[in-house]
């Protein structure tokens, strides 16, 4: 089953048709991608190994990301790593594996987002926890009405979520009271998941299911700016989804944003006007270096889009239907993570592979973060891994 298969469900109809929804969707899968079938991975080859990948420390935390397409992902601040796993566990290592607490919450969608001295999560049933960064004891919580599958994000004093019924909501950080609501009306059918919002000097930017870019004022909810970066088209709905998943990527004056069916986009932070798009369908974030910005698509492509112009650099084809985690940049290098647990290294001049490793034995759905030129991976059944790369 493909990886679109098991991320789609359907937001207003009932479970019946989302297996019909399903079927369709597997049935449109018999088309045949340029490189092979799109049911099959694509072989692993030879390459000419030019890094190697060494462990420093790995842990277990509980069950990892379960089996509903949550998306657990890292949170961390300049001393510690901050993790979630699907059964309620919500743990804080330090840079070098020690544990400095663990606490038990209930089942757990998203997380964890970490800001002002807190550590935020939301469980399976939409109620948003805020917890002491500190020493892992619930400060506050709030039931904020519909499912979340984005970390919340926290700044300016206030907490940011993104629900899944199309409300961006600002809570207040002390006792979680809300102060603000933007909302929009979603599409029947979309992706199961959302964007993570990202705050800059007091503008939250963030996707939404209707295919809109939005940046808005963090103080009260309004709207700064909202750019469409995908239009629905096609006859059948399963055609027209056109979800920004994808979180939003600021670099100096840019903001860069991808959606499903749509485009990568790149706009002014401060006006939103467009610079330049680039034909894409992604639901994983970007990256971004050697004046490029990086992109994963659903196929399992590769992309290096020129940041000035948004023109392709280089395209690579190695991991057709491997389920790629989101792309980062990392030691110079341009890395990914597949479904069979793999760790890819590529150039970013030419996109070529030039290392691998298999550090789980899973696949990983949470984005790799960089600390302290430390990478850190948490695979979907909830193995932390820290990592460095070494030239040879």
């Amino acid at each position: 089953m493909s990886t679109l298969n098991r991320y789609f469900i359907s937001r207003k109809f009932d479970c019946l048709l989302v297996g019909l929804a399903l079927c369709l969707l597997a049935a449109c899968g018999g088309q045949k991608d340029d490189l092979g079938d799109t049911s099959k991975p694509l072989p692993l080859t030879e390459f000419n190994e030019k890094v190697v990948v060494d462990k420093i420390w790995s842990a277990k935390v509980g069950s990892g990301q379960g089996g509903l397409y949550h998306r657990l992902t890292l949170g961390y601040d300049e001393r510690s790593i901050f993790i979630a796993e699907v059964g309620g566990l919500v743990a804080r290592y330090d840079l070098d594996g020690t544990l400095l607490w663990r606490s038990k919450f209930s089942k757990l969608a998203a997380g964890v987002g970490v800001g002002q001295g807190l550590a935020m999560v939301a469980d399976v049933d939409g109620i948003v926890i805020a917890i002491n960064a500190d020493n892992g004891e619930e400060l506050w919580r709030i039931d904020v009405e519909s499912e979340v599958l984005a970390a919340p994000q926290v700044a300016n004093d206030t907490v940011v979520v993104q629900a899944y019924d199309g409300r961006l909501i600002g809570l207040d950080k002390d006792s979680g009271d809300q102060r603000w609501v933007y909302s929009i009306d979603p599409p029947i059918l979309t992706l199961r998941g959302t964007a993570t919002p990202i705050i800059d000097e007091g503008v939250v930017y963030t996707g939404f299911s209707n295919g809109k870019l939005t940046a808005i004022d963090i103080k009260n909810g309004n709207l700064i700016w909202g750019k469409l970066i995908a239009i629905a088209k096609g006859q059948a709905e399963l055609d027209r989804i056109v979800d920004v998943d994808a979180s939003p990527l600021l670099e100096d004056s840019n903001v860069y944003a991808a959606s499903y069916n749509g485009y990568l986009f790149a706009f002014l932070k401060a006006s939103g006007r467009p610079l330049w798009r680039f034909e894409i369908s992604t639901y994983r974030q970007l990256a971004e270096g050697f004046q490029n910005v990086y992109a994963v698509d659903q196929k399992g492509h590769v992309f290096a889009v020129k940041a000035s112009n948004g023109e392709l650099k280089w395209e690579q084809t190695a991991f057709i239907n491997r389920q790629l985690s989101a792309p980062i940049v990392y030691a110079g290098f341009v890395l990914v993570a597949d479904n069979q647990g793999y760790l890819h290294v590529m150039s970013q001049l030419d996109g070529s592979v030039i290392g691998r490793e298999r550090i789980a034995r899973d696949g990983v759905r949470a984005p790799m973060i960089s600390i302290n030129q430390t990478l850190y991976i948490y695979s979907d059944k909830g193995k932390l891994s820290a990592l460095k790369l070494d030239n040879l």
